[in-house]
């Protein structure tokens, strides 16, 4: 008697979530087109907002709210949702040097949209060059660095440290470009200076999840969760130019116990 060979078919054993995820990853890659138009509508049109706002809004409270709304806007449109813990170490009255470990370009977002701070931001010269946005950051304050150029990045520096007595809080990503893997890469002593010379305390701050949404050299967004978590300001007062690397290694312990 002739028998059907038995075929084996290979076994998918997804869970409901499973297939949720695999469904939203899809419908998302034929909307990731439209979400990179939008972000760069959206930025054109803040960006230049901000630069009008600037010029009448000395104190900078309309350019932060704008900010503000820019950045939850494009986490929203992204499909990221936020969590954040720790805002009860923060003193409004107080200025600080915020330090946060960098992943993706949407930790930017995350600490500009969550952060209840009104926020500087120290950035690399190569960001001016950037259509619009560029120079509309420079107009609403926020201070490049040549990497390249120690006199002129000591020059940026000092700037940095007369925004902060004047008030505002500056923004360092120590590690000084994002991690490819997302574990913490060494970090650079510019931003610890800075807060000795201000005399101003350092927030440590955990940002999780951007790699997911966005990793290093990809545009492949997809929607995700992401956390800050603040911790507890690390004054700098019993440092000196000499104990820095003991102020470095404290930051960085506190940054990295809430990585995942």
């Amino acid at each position: 008697m002739y028998r059907i060979p038995r075929i084996n078919f290979p076994s998918y054993d997804f869970t409901g979530e499973q297939i949720r995820e695999k469904v939203t990853k899809s419908a998302f890659y034929l909307y990731r087109p439209v979400l990179i138009a939008l972000m760069a509508v959206d930025t054109a049109v803040v960006a230049t907002m901000a630069m009008i706002i600037a010029y009448f809004d000395s104190e900078g409270n309309g350019v932060d709210s704008i900010s503000k709304f820019w950045a939850k806007m494009n986490l929203m449109l992204s499909g990221v949702s936020m969590s954040v813990s720790g805002d009860e170490y923060i003193d409004e009255n107080q200025p600080y040097i915020v330090m946060a470990n960098h992943q993706s370009h949407y930790d930017v977002l995350a600490l500009i949209g969550y952060l209840p701070l009104p926020l500087k931001w120290v950035m690399k010269m190569e960001l001016r060059k950037v259509p619009i946005f560029g120079i509309a950051c420079e107009k609403v304050g926020h201070i490049y660095i040549d990497r390249g150029n120690s006199e002129k990045a000591q020059k940026s520096l000092k700037a940095a440290v007369e925004k902060i007595q004047a008030g505002s809080s500056v923004v360092f990503f120590p590690e000084g470009t994002r991690s490819p893997d997302g574990k913490l890469q060494s970090f650079k002593k510019g931003g610890f200076i800075m807060a000795m010379e201000a005399k101003v305390p350092i927030l440590p701050v955990t940002v999780v999840g951007g790699r997911k949404v966005l990793p290093k050299t990809s545009l492949r967004i997809l929607p995700g969760n992401m956390k800050i978590i603040m911790h507890k300001p690390i004054p700098v007062n019993e440092y000196t130019y000499e104990t820095r690397e003991k102020l470095i290694e404290q930051v960085r312990r506190v940054i990295e116990k809430d990585l995942e």
